[in-house]
């Protein structure tokens, strides 16, 4: 089921060129033999959970903490991300569509197209 849940993501970034040409991957290894590669342009869900997420005010508003795909489309449609508070626990979580973040190539963060005062005011979502 897990294997799944990535192959859908892997599908679902390879359609969102905004992320997907954006983020800088690292060096691909070669695929064990009888293995497929990860084709050109499509990367792991896991490349992207945990990074820091800034506002375009430049201020660390939180981490990308989990994707939300579509069943019917198979592709990623909202990015959860963990907002914390100044102790570094848990605050909330909040939902943006996926179309909202841009990478910081060679950095381990992505921007999200928002104020850090708007995206504070965002609703928190049961997770």
């Amino acid at each position: 089921m897990k294997l799944m849940h990535v192959a859908a993501v892997l599908a679902a970034f390879a359609a969102v060129p905004t992320i997907g040409s954006a983020l800088a991957q690292p060096q691909a290894q070669a695929p064990a033999a009888g293995a497929t590669a990860i084709p050109a342009g499509q990367l792991r869900a896991e490349w992207l959970i945990d990074r820091d997420v800034y506002s375009t005010d430049n201020v660390e508003v939180g981490e990308v903490e989990d994707l939300i795909i579509d069943p019917a489309s198979g592709r990623v449609t909202m990015v959860v991300i963990e907002v914390e508070n100044r102790l570094g626990l848990t605050q909330k979580y909040v939902s943006v569509p996926l179309d909202r973040l841009r990478a910081v190539p060679g950095e381990r963060r992505v921007t999200l197209n928002m104020a850090s005062a708007e995206f504070r005011d965002l609703p928190a979502v049961g997770y």
